[in-house]
């Protein structure tokens, strides 16, 4: 039964799939769009990068030329000072030790020039002790000052910091000029320190500044690095929240000193890593992006300072900031095409879902039909089943419950259709009979046939054991069977079917037919064939034996021990009935060999031999049309073949003899060989058996051989047959 009767197969299995490939076209479309935003905006980046390039490189140039201006003025104040020719004469006087202890006046001079000039030049820290008329201390913090080659102060302005010798440089340098950090100041701003050398004037008062041999004395202008600084480096008009423009000193490791404040904190002065400023630092008027002092990843660019200091500005804005238009940009169109798609596919999933809702009603309306159709159709073939010799039932092999029965199979079983519907089908037989049912269903369901006998029980005759049955008699494929057995004897053929339609989708596979026909009438009449054509046999062997009366017996003798060497190498039961019939047989031929060279008392000529023999092979003849169910002509055939290929008439080895053939040729030797002949006595037991283990390996096969001696050594051999030995009685 199809899953949806309004469509054809091709239509159920393509409307789904056409879905998806509509949703998933709609969602490559919309990962390209994506994609093509996102290389949008790395296109917009790269351009946008250009742009900030172009912009902080003038934010940095401004800023370096604002800050370089604040410090050269303050280097310029502290230069026109020592070029003072006053200061210069007061100077050379004061630092001269001849009139070093005298000089008190110009000392005074120097400190009342020193003091003016501090107010002038900036080198004043204005504080609220500045509006008081008292004599409260100055803070020390800004001012300016003389000092000699000994670094010792030979005046100073009020405020001027304490200075150690190492702060200043010696008069020996190759400079006349210097901006250098001096230590830091209790509120743990640095101090910045402008110095400038003052030459030696001559008595005339000339000064001998052409010769840097002949500079005496520092004037030294000191003051922090502060706030009046900084502003130089606030760019007018930029509303960034991220940008950052500071001055730096670089070191090795990419460690750097930050010299001014930081937007994101950090004590003034401190050494610490920033990649971005070290970058600046080593490249000036490069352009990067990296990551600055607090691991935030910037622009940064940076610019040396034109004042004689070894400082970098350096400007940075964070990554983030700069680009935000770009990524929102971006996310917005992202977003909005995501949306897009999701809008388009809850379109076209509700169009679908709509479409099978109309096909379901459809399809509702002619299940219903197909349902009346399929009733009377079943009713039908439940009829033409019913109507059937054989029982039939298809059963799910995975669960193997019972999925259609007919009559007949209820009648086998003793349980109604009705009952053996969905039920176990090995539940409905014996322990015996499941097991083979069992093995049936197996094999059909792996796509092969299979047939096997059974015997079952009459149920009419049996009503109190309806699942039960006695133990069958079978061997093989053969069931014995007498008027009298209350059972069937029944053929099971198991076939592989197509897939149910009731199988859940948990035990989706081939169903098997399983059918079973009554052949009990058929096996009587061959067992009763079988039975005729056995006292056949028997009734023609003894008419042949009686032509030898030292061969009475041989042949019934040889049918024995072949068939006991069978049973005992466990081999099946027809090779076991093959031994017996072609035993029984194995003297058919001598019917052409004359009765005097049979009954002969002396040794045989070589002609009557020869004769004997060939009985063997006509007697092989006699019987190769007649139908057994082993191979009882090819045993007699090749009863004279040995299995090291020296034998007659074909010289087969080993496995090519039938298995037969080789247990009847080591049963006929021994029988002969212990049996009583016109011209000799039986030879005893253990020398017939010496006799062929030396013939083993070349005439007979050596499991034949050794399982005749365990016969006649433990399963009582010798008492069963010591007969053999004796004359036969007149």
């Amino acid at each position: 039964m199809p899953n949806d009767p309004t469509m054809t197969k091709a239509e159920q299995s393509s409307t789904f799939p056409t879905i998806i490939k509509a949703a998933a076209i709609l969602i490559g479309l919309t990962s390209i769009g994506i994609f093509v935003i996102y290389q949008l905006a790395i296109n917009e980046t790269k351009e946008g990068l250009e742009r900030w390039r172009d912009r902080m490189d003038l934010i940095a140039e401004s800023r370096a030329t604002d800050a370089s201006a604040w410090l050269n003025r303050h280097l310029g104040a502290v230069d026109e000072l020592s070029a003072d020719a006053s200061l210069q004469l007061y100077a050379t006087m004061i630092t001269d030790p001849e009139t070093f202890e005298s000089a008190g006046a110009q000392r005074g001079f120097v400190y009342a020039l020193l003091s003016a000039e501090s107010e002038r030049a900036g080198f004043h820290e204005k504080r609220a002790t500045d509006s008081i008329d008292a004599n409260v201390k100055r803070p020390q913090r800004a001012g300016l000052a003389v000092f000699d080659k000994k670094g010792r102060s030979l005046g100073s302005s009020v405020g001027m910091p304490v200075l150690n010798a190492s702060d200043l440089p010696s008069l020996n340098d190759n400079f006349r000029s210097f901006i250098k950090l001096g230590p830091m100041l209790d509120d743990k701003i640095p101090l910045v320190i402008f110095g400038a050398a003052i030459n030696v004037v001559d008595g005339m008062g000339n000064s001998t500044q052409d010769s840097d041999s002949h500079y005496v004395a520092w004037v030294i202008g000191a003051r922090p690095l502060d706030a009046e600084f900084w502003v130089t480096l606030q760019q007018p008009g930029n509303h960034a929240e991220t940008a950052e423009t500071y001055v730096i000193s670089a070191f090795e490791n990419q460690m750097v000193q930050h010299l001014t404040p930081l937007q994101h904190g950090g004590r003034i002065g401190a050494m610490r890593q920033d990649t971005a400023a070290h970058f600046a630092a080593l490249a000036p008027g490069g352009f990067d992006t990296l990551y600055d002092y607090n691991n935030n990843q910037v622009l940064v660019t940076g610019r040396e300072l034109s004042a004689p200091v070894d400082w970098i500005l350096v400007h940075t804005i964070t990554k983030s900031e700069a680009f935000t238009d770009i990524t929102d940009r971006r996310d917005n169109l992202v977003i909005s095409l995501s949306l897009t798609t999701i809008s388009v596919l809850a379109i076209i999933i509700l169009a679908w879902r709509h479409g099978v809702s109309q096909r379901l009603e459809i399809a509702f309306q002619k299940q219903a039909q197909l349902s009346a159709q399929n009733t009377e159709l079943s009713k039908f073939l439940q009829s033409v089943s019913d109507s059937q010799p054989t029982a039939i039932a298809a059963i799910n092999p995975l669960s193997k419950k019972v999925q259609f029965a007919n009559k007949q199979m209820e009648t086998i079983t003793g349980i109604s259709v009705d009952d053996l519907l969905n039920r176990r089908i090995d539940t409905a037989f014996s322990s015996n009979e499941s097991e083979q049912i069992s093995q049936g269903i197996k094999q059909a369901s792996s796509g092969q046939k299979m047939r096997t006998l059974m015997t079952i029980p009459r149920v009419a005759e049996f009503e109190n054991l309806p699942n039960t049955s006695k133990t069958p008699n079978i061997q093989g494929t053969k069931a014995s069977y007498s008027d009298d057995t209350p059972t069937y004897i029944v053929a099971v053929d198991f076939l592989p079917l197509g897939q149910s339609v009731e199988t859940s989708r948990t035990e989706s596979q081939d169903s098997v037919l399983m059918v079973m026909q009554d052949i009990t009438e058929l096996m009587g009449a061959h067992q009763r064939g079988e039975k005729l054509l056995k006292q056949l046999v028997s009734t023609l062997t003894q008419i042949i034996d009686a032509r030898d009366p030292w061969s009475k017996f041989h042949s019934k003798r040889v049918a024995g021990v072949a068939s006991a060497i069978a049973c005992e190498m466990k081999l099946d039961t027809v090779t076991q009935e093959t031994c017996l019939i072609a035993g029984q047989l194995v003297n058919i031929g001598k019917v052409f060999v004359p009765t005097a060279i049979l009954t002969k008392d002396g040794k045989l000529a070589p002609e009557e031999v020869a004769l004997i023999r060939e009985s063997m092979t006509r007697g092989a003849r006699l019987v190769a049309d007649l139908h057994f169910d082993g191979p009882v002509g090819a045993a007699l055939a090749q009863i004279q073949e040995h299995v090291d290929g020296s034998g007659s008439p074909k010289g087969l080895l080993q496995d090519e003899i039938e298995k037969s053939a080789r247990i009847l040729a080591v049963a006929n030797a021994f029988v002969g060989m212990v049996s009583a002949r016109a011209h000799r006595a039986g030879l005893l037991f253990n020398k017939a058996i010496d006799i062929l283990s030396k013939d083993t390996g070349c005439k007979y096969e050596r499991r034949v051989v050794t399982a005749l001696q365990n016969i006649l050594e433990n399963k009582g051999g010798y008492e069963m047959w010591e007969s053999f030995s004796n004359p036969p009685e007149d």
